[in-house]
Order: C-alpha cells, then structure tokens, then sequence
C-alpha cells in the first residue's frame, strides 16, 4: 500500500473538490463518508472531502466491477486478472477467489441478505454470508452479461445471450426461472420490489420482464448501449443512459412503462453514460460523454452543472447513502467529490 496526497483544483461547483486518480475510473463505492474508486489500473483510491487519500494496489490489471462489502468497511472488486477481492481502506487486501482467465465482469452483494455474488466468463458464483471462499455456483450457458440482486438480496437476476434468469442464491439447488427473449442481454437490474426486471441489448434498447408471470415488453430508440441504470427511492422511475437525454421510464401502476411513454430530462447535446438517483430527493446525477455532470428534476429540463465538460467520458457516479456526498470519475483519470452540506 501506497499514501500520497491526491492533486485538487478549483472546481465549477464551489462546494466540491477535484481529484486525480490519475487512471480510468472504472466504479465508485461509498464507505460511510470516503470514497472508493476502483481503478483501470487495478488500484483502489479511497479519498474524502476531507482527510488524508490513500492508494491500494490490488489487482494485476484493469478492475472490471465493484460493490460494497456486506460488512459495510470494504470495497469488493472483480479484475481482468480474474479476482475477487476484499479491499479495506485500512490496506488490506482479501482475495475471496479466483478464476483464472475469466474476467469478473460483474459484483453484486447485499448488506440485507449478507450475500455475494461474481460472475466470471459463464458461471454466477456465491459467497454465503461470512464466506472467504466461494460456496457455490451457477453455469449458463453463454458468458452472463449482466447480475443483480433485488433490495433484500434475496433473489439473484442474471442476463446472458438469449434471455435472463432468476434464482434464489442461498441455495446451491435453487430452481430457475427462465425469461426468454432473442439476442444478447447485456447490464440487467432488477426493481427494488421484484416486480420487473430490465436488461440491455445488443440492439440498443432494452427489454423487461414483468414478474411474476413474465410478462415482455420492450423499450426502444436508443442511440447507444444502455450502461447505466437507477431506481428512484419510491421505485416509481428507472433512468437510464444511452441516448442524449436521460431516459426515465414510469414503473407506477400494474403494467409500468408498457404501452406509457418515458420522461426526458438533462439534454445538453452530449451522450448520457452514468445515471445515479438521490437517495431521498427526486433529484438525479447525470454524467456525460463529454465530461460534465448535472443535477437534475425528474419532471423538468432545468439543471445545475456540478462540472463542466472535460472532454473525457462520465465513467462512474455514485451519492453516499445520506445523499449529502457526490463522487464522479472519468474514462481519463479525473475525478471529482460535491459535498452538498456546504452553504454558500
């Protein structure tokens, strides 16, 4: 482990800080005030508005995916190199599996549920609550494209080509339930109460299941592959990257978005590629294709710019858990923290 003093400038918004990781950030996990940044490099910066910035280097390679430890004190991280690993602020660093040349393209875990999921090439594996090692797994039968958890983290969503399926991941014989639709199924997530789950395609749209019974429907017109999803806290709107303005689809009522058209917010003629609801507000992070971020309202195209284009893509975008903290990185190796307890 290496500490050193990560370099701040002036940023657009007065009550933030700028950052320089100095490697493409690739995820940005909270840990109570401080910031997790999981990097190309396959080293994690933890940084805060205030306090001292520390360096861990962990993997042997470009980190892929991240998540929260169930514990709440450490960042989970997946690697080209085919790791998982438990990377604590404190430099420590777990390696909870290994995969060989499998990427891990995907984490999720659960501080409800206490359990962690990875998928790696084709296969979903499963850390039981307290588990350093794997505990059990799940084989499918193209490389999975996307997981995801649903808010008790009790039932597992896992996209691959040709459609999505859903476990229960506690149990190493959980019976699945298969949701079929042509083509590759990329990012997926599922609605905090279960009742959809939404995947993106190949074919620039998305496709979404309603559950139980598996209803189709599919949602259309983007101009690029959605790579980022959020679910506002009543689970009424999922926002959505991939086009030149947010793309929020109403999930309210007993069919959500079939047959209803989306809400536009955030234009300003660049690419939408991170999206990240306020825990408590309706108010919403937009990161963009040429650096900037914005605060915006669901039902309005009024915003405040936290920072200005830089030329290099929103990567990642992540509020702490009370909604007082922003972090954002980019594909260049710039970073940025908006504390909004600060008055001017």
């Amino acid at each position: 482990m290496s500490a050193d003093t990560v370099e701040q400038v002036p940023l657009v918004y007065t009550h933030g800080k700028r950052l320089a990781p100095g490697a493409p950030v690739s995820a940005i996990v909270w840990l109570g005030d401080e910031a997790a940044l999981a990097l190309g490099d396959g080293s994690v910066r933890f940084a805060g508005v205030h306090g001292e910035r520390v360096r861990i280097d962990a993997h042997h390679g470009v980190i892929l995916s991240a998540a929260r430890h169930p514990d709440g004190a450490a960042l989970l991280s997946g690697g080209d190199d085919g790791r998982v690993l438990r990377v604590g602020g404190d430099g420590t660093v777990t390696e909870l599996g290994a995969f060989g040349r499998d990427w891990v393209g995907g984490i999720a875990a659960s501080a409800r549920s206490k359990l962690i999921v990875a998928a790696a090439g084709a296969v979903a594996t499963v850390w039981l609550p307290g588990a350093v090692k794997p505990s059990h797994s799940y084989a499918f039968p193209s490389t999975v494209g996307g997981i995801a958890l649903d808010a008790k983290g009790l039932r597992l969503a896992v996209s691959h080509y040709g459609g999505a399926a859903l476990l229960y991941p506690k149990s190493a014989q959980s019976s699945r339930f298969a949701l079929k639709w042509a083509g590759s199924h990329l990012a997926c997530t599922l609605s905090p109460d279960c009742g959809y789950l939404v995947t993106a395609t190949q074919e620039l749209g998305l496709h979404g299941w309603r559950l139980p019974i598996g209803a189709d429907m599919a949602m259309s017109g983007y101009r690029a592959k959605t790579r980022s999803f959020s679910w506002d806290r009543r689970a009424k709107w999922l926002a959505t990257s991939g086009d030149a303005r947010v793309i929020l689809w109403p999930f309210d009522g007993k069919t959500g978005p079939m047959g209803r058209k989306p809400n536009l917010t955030g234009a300003r003629g660049a690419l939408v590629t991170t999206v990240t609801f306020h825990p408590a507000q309706d108010i919403l992070a937009v990161g963009y294709a040429d650096g900037a971020v914005v605060l915006a309202r669901i039902d309005d195209d009024n915003f405040i710019i936290v920072d200005e284009p830089s030329g290099a893509g929103v990567s990642a975008l992540a509020w702490n858990d009370a909604g007082t903290m922003l972090a954002w990185g980019d594909e260049d190796g710039g970073a940025g923290l908006l504390d909004m307890k600060v008055r001017a």
